[in-house]
């Protein structure tokens, strides 16, 4: 079937994990629930990556247990470098601009942090739309919900959408609501999948495969 749009996800998605990013934002992560919730760092940790695995966000869980105000979060968690981890890249910038697919981004996080990433990779101007965090009433992926209020905003049906992603729990969630589901990062799928490419520039060779099946 042919697709009208991909849906990508930002982080360790459009750019190498090996940028660092996420890893930074982990930390800063860490540091906000020591000072504002006067957490060790050891307990910080641990409760992060508990949350991460039950609720698809540490946010989420602090959100519901400890009534963090997410706005405060995200300004927050989001107040790093980007600038010294990513560069303009030439190489998705031509990928993007010969796809003739609608695209968008879809990402955990927050709009300041997305448009900042974009003008840092060099292709803002290749997504027609940006869905942040905010723009979804905070609720993340990998939850139903989240993706359920994409589509209601795109307007089209699951089946023509594509979504491109890093994280296997957010691709079967999106597969349950019938879009198409490519992970990022890994040349063999898993199951709930529907495909899988090591590199987000491998995905005009994948598209070609999926839009002909």
């Amino acid at each position: 079937m042919t697709l009208s749009h991909l849906v990508f996800d930002l982080d360790n998605t459009l750019y190498s994990p090996m940028r660092g990013v996420v890893e930074r934002v982990d930390a800063a992560i860490t540091t906000f629930m020591v000072e504002r919730l006067g957490m060790t760092v050891q307990d910080a940790d641990a409760l992060r990556a508990r949350y991460r695995e039950e609720l698809g966000t540490t946010l989420n869980g602090l959100m519901r247990h400890y009534a963090v105000a997410p706005d405060e979060y995200l300004a927050y968690v989001h107040a790093i470098d980007v600038e010294t981890l990513l560069a303009p890249d030439v190489a998705l910038q031509t990928m993007l601009a010969a796809l003739p697919h609608a695209k968008v981004v879809f990402t955990n996080g927050s709009a300041a942090h997305a448009e900042r990433v974009l003008a840092c990779l060099g292709v803002r101007d290749c997504f027609a739309d940006v869905y942040s965090l905010e723009r979804i009433a905070y609720v993340a992926k990998p939850e139903r919900g989240a993706f359920e209020s994409l589509l209601r905003a795109l307007a089209v049906p699951a089946s023509r959408c594509l979504v491109i992603d890093d994280r296997v729990d957010n691709l079967r969630t999106a597969g349950m609501l019938g879009m198409r589901t490519l992970l990022v990062g890994n040349a063999t799928p898993p199951s709930g999948v529907d495909a899988a490419v090591a590199s987000v520039l491998d995905l005009p060779v994948a598209l070609r495969v999926m839009e002909t099946s």
